[in-house]
């Protein structure tokens, strides 16, 4: 058993991390199988038995988790919704027992991380590995080439940038409407509305999303006339519905809707990123990047999330502008800055050394106890193995096709970064399905 497979779901947020793990994998011996979950996961039965990587935990995991574990499959999962969160005294509800149970390594992002894990499941303690998170790979200064000439790219094509990125994932939700959301979670299990904690959390997350979402426009606005010279770029959360800001915004010259291309080549490109406590505001420190988290109205939401307490907080519209002007003048806060540090180290390993990704292929390579194959590559797939995908509108949107080499292109452009790793070659074996190997 030499073979890793990665199932993904969106690809702007998670295709450059899965590669960055497939060419250290490749390199330590393993092939390595990559490719959209909804296919890649039916297509288990067919598949070699080998160690699969789940990127959560929740309750929709557990399900396949266990039939994948059941057919003799070995299980690991990257918790990619803990990077967002701040706030540990609220139960960890996209982390389902049955996930926990079905992995045998759980990959986290750091202490923090393994501290809510460890009071949550405590009998699993031994699973909880500090690898750190390899989406954060690309934000340390060793990597953060990768996005240089796509940042460079949309400084030429669009100048001077405020970036606002928007989070409001169920009231503004393409995927279903907010009742069915709800319900949804209701049924596998991440809230109950009998207990108090749970409808607090969830009329909380209400209100807060209200708030934000008819603060947004407004303030989209007010950034143009403030910064007649910067264009703002409204990039709403990869889930949500982009006509109810077309709609909101329509006639507005200078603030445009775009989507296109991973957050961090955005945030390296802008001036200042303003946010509605969206994860990407984490990236945007990492990188270096000024951010302001615009909080409109008072909500428990605000510390649930951990990127407002990596940004400068502003309560109003005259709060953003205040703070902007501030940032473009160059004014800093040594004392803020210092206290940030320090949060972002408690919750982010991995920032020099080994690279999360490093440590992850290492563990799987070690657990497999892999000897590199210096003869063709052994991966088959079964006679009933699926290649065609039918996916709904939003499913060809969160994760577009690609060609086997324009994934190539991206595994030499960091190939070409590391220096001395030799570019896997990689065959396309079913659509959004890719074998990847030395």
């Amino acid at each position: 058993m030499s073979f890793l497979y990665m199932p993904m779901e969106i690809a702007a947020r998670e295709l450059d991390s899965r590669l960055l793990i497939s060419l250290f994998a490749a390199r330590s011996g393993l092939e390595v199988v990559i490719g959209q979950k909804w296919l890649l996961q039916k297509n288990a039965r067919w598949m070699p038995k080998g160690f699969w990587i789940f990127k959560t935990l929740t309750p929709g995991d557990a399900k396949h988790m266990q039939r994948i574990k059941n057919l003799g499959h070995r299980i690991g999962a990257i918790d990619e919704e803990m990077p967002g969160i701040g706030d540990s005294r609220q139960p960890l509800r996209w982390v389902d027992k049955r996930s926990v149970d079905a992995a045998e390594a759980i990959f986290c992002l750091g202490e923090k991380h393994v501290a809510s894990m460890n009071r949550a499941y405590p009998e699993h303690k031994e699973k909880l590995l500090i690898t750190g998170n390899p989406r954060w790979d690309f934000l340390r200064p060793d990597l953060r080439q990768l996005y240089e000439k796509d940042a460079q790219k949309i400084k030429q094509d669009f100048g001077p940038i405020i970036l606002i990125n928007t989070n409001i994932g169920r009231l503004n939700s393409s995927k279903a409407s907010p009742e069915a959301i709800i319900r949804a979670q209701i049924k596998d299990g991440r809230i109950d509305l009998k207990r108090e904690v749970d409808r607090e959390f969830t009329d909380a997350g209400e209100a807060w999303e209200r708030a934000n979402f008819a603060a947004i426009a407004p303030l989209a606005r007010r950034l143009s006339k403030e910064f007649p010279d910067h264009l703002i770029v409204l990039r709403p959360h990869p889930t949500e519905k982009l006509v109810t800001y077309e709609q909101a915004l329509a006639g507005e010259k200078r603030v445009k809707i775009i989507r296109e291309g991973p957050a961090a080549s955005w945030i390296a490109a802008s001036d200042l990123l303003v946010h509605t406590s969206c994860t990407t505001a984490t990236e945007a420190y990492a990188l270096g990047q000024p951010s302001v988290c615009f909080q409109p109205a008072p909500s428990l939401m605000h510390n649930y999330f951990l990127s407002g307490a990596l940004s400068v907080i502003a309560k109003s519209e005259d709060g953003v502008i205040d703070a902007a002007r501030s940032i473009f003048a160059g004014k800093k806060d040594v004392q803020m800055e210092e206290e940030w540090k320090a949060i972002f180290n408690s919750f982010f390993a991995a920032q020099t050394g080994e690279f999360a990704s490093e440590r992850i292929a290492n563990h799987v390579a070690q657990a497999l106890s892999v000897n590199k194959n210096s003869g063709p590559p052994l991966w088959k797939p079964g006679l009933l193995f699926r290649k065609k995908w039918f996916p709904t509108k939003f499913q060809r949107r969160i994760f577009p096709l690609q060609t086997a080499d324009e994934i190539t292109a991206r595994l030499e452009a960091l190939a070409t970064i590391f220096g001395g790793i030799s570019v896997p070659k990689v065959q396309q074996i079913g659509d959004g399905q890719y074998h990847i190997h030395q």
